[in-house]
């Protein structure tokens, strides 16, 4: 029975599914299909085919300027993206366990859809995600690109500016060549600012798109901001600020610029655009590191929080009880919410276990199973993913290249983990011994306490690590404590994901430095941090319910759920149904109470 965390009882929301799964993979899958038979045929029609393959289909112009097989016949007349999604799934389909490709064999069965539309319903989002990844990869390497940022006058300020131990070099203040980082670039600047920032692009830069945002206020052309070009490249931007900064202020500088090249494919015609650049600095009298800054909250209306995960437990917790959370947004469309469900299994071997996800879905992005073992993954969008991958690995005629992922899946990984794993080292354990498709961060916790986060990828480049980043609480790269974890979409131990490098005229570069996720994450973990911080050794499911379903990360548009796991009693909170998936309340799962009917 479904329990509802809400003073008064209330019918579950209708788009909402407990479903009971028994028996053989087969089974399963059969009764998969049979039970959700409508909504996996809606959901594969609102969600794939009216939704996605046109989205995709909008990403066929950038990439067969690097992969020209894309102009073939076979993926015109919006065949696009179907063709490259089922061309992948098979590709996948190898990486995937027997007895889960009999659960797919099964759901076909059981609702009349073909078994490749099942096998592409369960492999699409990293194709999806990898595909999108290197498509923005190619918008942007068209894109302004900032070159270098200068904070006049901190040579003779008789401060340590950037964090390097040194007081007044002469470079103090500027950033060249520029960097994306995770903290603060520049910290105790004068409140009395002036920036220099050089935008260059082989098309040249448009002075009329160049904004420069700064708290509350947007700079351009004709409001501050003064422009030189000194090549036909190359645009040099200064601002100085007309009112003295707050002192103590953290602040970012958000830059964002067109070229001057206009293109008609996609239609609109349109210039290409840098994704919004986020300096952090702090000013004068804040009197903290480079990387004590953390960034300001996603309140400006302007970005949306990606997807986000809690792994919480002793020092953290109210009676130290361990915990799992997540909200995960990505693609609703105005469909997701409308197909989700909760799924018990109910195995003839190995231990019972739950998935959030959705109809005609084997995985979920999070779950529990009968050992108190819980994970949560987000993606962390990489360019060491399986698909770039098959591209290098075709790199001596890209004519006849095309992007195929490979490897396993991440919602197959984390069902394999809750089959098979008793304790956290049972979930590293199980995803080190897999290839990964794309990239993810991922965090576990189990009954007794253990916490683990583990980033993977695609390992393509081979740097030693096979792709799997594992680290804990204490090594402090996602904590506050000694008893948090707090993961955005992006990699905090696998930072430099990828070394910079370009391949038939197109540069590979770290996440950092081309995600749309990463400035987005940083803002959404920060806030995270400073309420787990706030509430430290408090925190039990309802505060972190109440944290998942704060406007400043939920995502009000694209919010597919919400859960939080309790994972000694296993009890399973979710919120989902609506959009966002916290307008809805959480309901509680009883998990070893559902696995004894």
């Amino acid at each position: 029975m479904v329990l509802l965390c809400a003073c008064e009882p209330a019918p579950p929301p209708p788009t909402r599914e407990l479903v009971h799964l028994r028996g053989t993979p087969y089974q399963r899958g059969l009764q998969h299909g049979q039970q959700l038979k409508s909504k996996i045929h809606s959901f594969y029609t609102t969600l794939l085919t009216s939704s996605l393959f046109p989205y995709l289909g909008r990403e066929q112009p950038d990439i067969a300027t690097l992969l020209p097989q894309y102009d073939d016949e076979r993926y015109q007349h919006g065949q696009f993206a179907y063709q490259l999604l089922l061309d992948s799934a098979k590709s996948l389909e190898r990486s995937i366990p027997l007895g889960v490709r009999d659960e797919l064999h099964g759901i076909s069965d059981g609702s009349g859809l073909s078994y490749d539309q099942v096998l592409v319903l369960n492999t699409f989002v990293d194709t999806t995600l990898a595909v999108r990844g290197i498509a923005l990869a190619i918008r942007q390497s068209r894109a302004p690109t900032v070159v270098s940022v200068e904070f006049e006058g901190l040579g003779a300020d008789g401060v340590d500016n950037d964090g390097d131990g040194q007081i007044d070099e002469a470079d103090e203040g500027l950033l060249s060549p520029y960097r994306p980082v995770a903290g603060a670039s520049l910290v105790e600047v004068p409140p009395g600012l002036t920036v220099k920032v050089v935008l260059k692009d082989p098309d040249g830069v448009d002075p009329a798109t160049v904004r420069f945002g700064l708290g509350d206020t947007v700079y351009t052309a004709d409001t501050g901001l003064t422009m030189v070009t000194p090549t036909p490249d190359v645009l040099e931007v200064r601002l100085t600020v007309p009112q003295p900064l707050p002192i103590g202020a953290s602040l970012a500088l958000v830059v964002s610029a067109g070229d001057l090249k206009l293109l008609d494919k996609p239609a609109p015609t349109h210039a290409s655009f840098m994704r919004d650049e986020e300096i952090l600095f702090t000013v004068k009298g804040a009197g903290l590191l480079p990387a004590q800054v953390q960034r300001p909250p996603l309140t400006d209306g302007r970005t949306r929080p990606p997807s986000v995960a809690l792994s919480l437990a002793g020092p953290a917790t109210l009676g130290g009880q361990p915990l799992v959370a997540q909200h995960f947004a990505l693609l609703d469309a105005n469909t997701s919410h409308k197909h989700t469900a909760v799924f018990v299994h109910h195995p003839d071997h190995g231990p019972g276990f739950a998935v959030v996800g959705w109809a005609g879905i084997v995985w979920g992005f999070a779950g529990l199973n009968q050992a108190g073992v819980g994970i949560a993954c987000n993606p962390s969008d990489t360019l060491d993913n399986s698909v770039v991958g098959s591209v290098l690995d075709q790199v001596a005629d890209l004519s006849t290249a095309t992007l195929v992922a490979r490897g396993t899946p991440i919602g197959f990984a984390e069902r394999l983990a809750l089959e098979q794993a008793t304790d956290v080292a049972g979930v590293e354990q199980t995803f080190a011994s897999l290839s990964h498709a794309y990239g993810w961060a991922c965090v576990a916790g189990d009954a007794a306490g253990g916490q683990r986060a583990i980033e993977v990828d695609s390992d393509i480049f081979k740097e030693g690590s096979k792709g799997i980043y594992p680290f804990g609480p204490g090594d402090q790269l996602a904590s506050v404590g000694l008893g948090d974890l707090v993961l955005g979409s992006d990699y905090a131990r696998n930072a430099v994901d990828v070394t910079s490098f370009t391949v038939a005229g197109q540069r590979v570069v770290p996440q950092s430095a081309w995600a749309t996720t990463f400035f987005r994450s940083r803002r959404a973990v920060a806030w995270l941090e400073q309420q787990v911080r706030a509430g430290y050794g408090q925190l039990d499911a309802a505060a972190v319910e109440a944290l998942l379903a704060d406007p400043t990360v939920v995502d009000a548009s694209d919010s597919m759920n919400a859960v939080v796991l309790e994972l000694a009693s296993r009890r399973l909170h979710s919120a989902m149904g609506q959009v966002p998936a916290t307008a809805a309340p959480f309901e509680t799962l009883e998990l070893d109470a559902e696995l004894s009917k």
